[in-house]
């Protein structure tokens, strides 16, 4: 249970960190766009597998590891790229605010938030 409270903390909290920090950047009151962190949480992700990369390639034991682990940096890369284009579509939709919401509040952040979760969880692991 600890796991998931982690693996699933850990995003949500760097979603909070990172509007926190687009916001006092700005200057100005709340936005929603403060909120629409895909693209962060999808590239952490990413930064995360290549990092562990790095990490495994000095051991024995982290050859095991190594086909799941380029897997997972495959499919990360990929849906880095898919929040991407999500971006760039609604967000030159500012009149659209609920698609806005939906699709870059809540489903480019869902992707990150998966993305660094499973990283934690069934890549790296928690030890």
């Amino acid at each position: 249970m600890l796991n998931y409270v982690i693996a699933l903390g850990i995003p949500l909290v760097l979603i909070l960190l990172g509007a926190l920090a687009k916001k006092l950047v700005r200057g100005t009151t709340w936005e929603a766009r403060d909120f629409f962190l895909g693209v962060e949480l999808s590239i952490s992700a990413v930064s995360s597998a290549l990092i562990y990369i790095f990490e495994l390639s000095k051991s024995v034991t982290g050859q095991e590891k190594s086909i799941s682990l380029g897997i997972f940096t495959a499919t990360s890369l990929l849906l880095f790229f898919a929040v991407m284009a999500f971006h760039q579509d609604w967000e030159k939709k500012p009149q659209d605010i609920k698609g806005q919401r939906i699709w870059l509040g809540g489903v480019c952040n869902l992707i990150g938030v998966v993305l660094l979760s499973g990283f934690v969880l069934f890549v790296k692991g928690i030890q």
